[in-house]
């Protein structure tokens, strides 16, 4: 079975890169597309240790900073730095290039710098604009912080990672695993869960377990990977998050924290869970072997947009 999903994964991977990839650069991948994109390469070559996704990643890395330079303040979007953070720190932990965590490291600390604040408990606001504090910047937040840790061997990394997740629990959680959107300065809350926050919240609990052999990390994580799966899905089909510039990539970032959720514990059924996705989208594939991200839907002969299909690519290698 490894062989076949393997192959289908490196099928899926020519299909994307054939429709969207040149030089380096995603066609129309804007800055967290591309940092999104740059991790379903990192993805590829820490499951398959193919090494021709050395090389595809090392052009993404050289090409993000020649469209988007070494320092990002200029972004106002927190949560879009975040991830080119872990998408940089996680290159680096595979290669060793000294250049991705440098330049990781650099813009992780100026970011949380200026997102961090004792607003409303803690945590790290959105955007520049200070407005509200999201669980899509908190939780990518306190990944970056733990992948920075393990690559610096430096503990206050995962002394912010603790911080961010425990202002989460306090603020957009429910007991039942379910994770919040945000808060906004006057208190309220949004109580809309999507995969992209379960999945970073789960990740994030399972590298601070690893950390602190803490049972809490793991209760937390036990319990968003259970309603991801089973409360938002019925253990079925991800046919949702088809709409908007954003969502549509979502299910993919998902799909890499459950796998470590299901390898670090022993839990064969969210791998199959994954399996049973990716065997959707693949019969789903349009004539160009591209996936939409609606994975129970037919693939269309229309362009799609770049981050759309990734959703389906990640979940192709992470269900191997």
């Amino acid at each position: 079975m490894t062989q076949t999903l393997t192959r289908r994964a490196h099928e899926a991977m020519d299909a994307y890169l054939a429709k969207y990839y040149k030089d380096g650069d995603f066609e129309r991948a804007d800055f967290w597309d591309c940092a999104e994109i740059f991790e379903i390469l990192d993805d590829a070559y820490e499951i398959t240790r193919d090494e021709r996704y050395l090389a595809l990643i090392d052009e993404t890395y050289e090409r993000f900073l020649k469209d988007r330079g070494s320092d990002w303040g200029y972004n106002i979007y927190n949560d879009d730095i975040m991830w080119a953070v872990i998408a940089m720190t996680r290159a680096y932990m595979l290669t060793g290039k000294e250049k991705y965590l440098a330049t990781a490291k650099y813009n992780f600390d100026k970011t949380y710098a200026r997102a961090f604040s004792d607003d409303l408990g803690g945590g790290l606001f959105w955007r520049a604009d200070n407005q509200s504090k999201n669980a899509c910047v908190n939780c990518p937040g306190a990944v970056a912080a733990c992948v920075l840790g393990k690559a610096t061997k430096d503990e206050s990394y995962f002394e912010k990672a603790k911080g961010l997740i425990e202002w989460i629990v306090k603020t957009l959680y429910e007991e039942n695993g379910k994770v919040y959107d945000c808060i906004g300065l006057n208190g309220g809350i949004n109580t809309w869960s999507s995969t992209y926050n379960q999945g970073t919240f789960i990740g994030a609990n399972v590298l601070l377990h690893e950390f602190y052999k803490d049972d809490v990390y793991k209760k937390q994580a036990d319990a968003a990977a259970n309603y991801t799966m089973m409360d938002m899905y019925g253990g079925g089909i991800m046919n949702n998050e088809d709409t908007g510039n954003d969502l549509i990539g979502f299910k993919g970032i998902m799909s890499r924290w459950i796998r470590l959720y299901a390898l670090t514990y022993g839990k064969p059924e969210y791998i199959e869970w994954l399996r049973k996705n990716a065997d959707a989208a693949y019969e789903n594939r349009n004539s160009e072997g591209l996936m939409w991200t609606a994975f129970g839907k037919k693939t269309e002969e229309i362009y799609y947009d770049v981050f759309g299909p990734s959703a389906a690519l990640a979940v192709m290698f992470n269900c191997i």
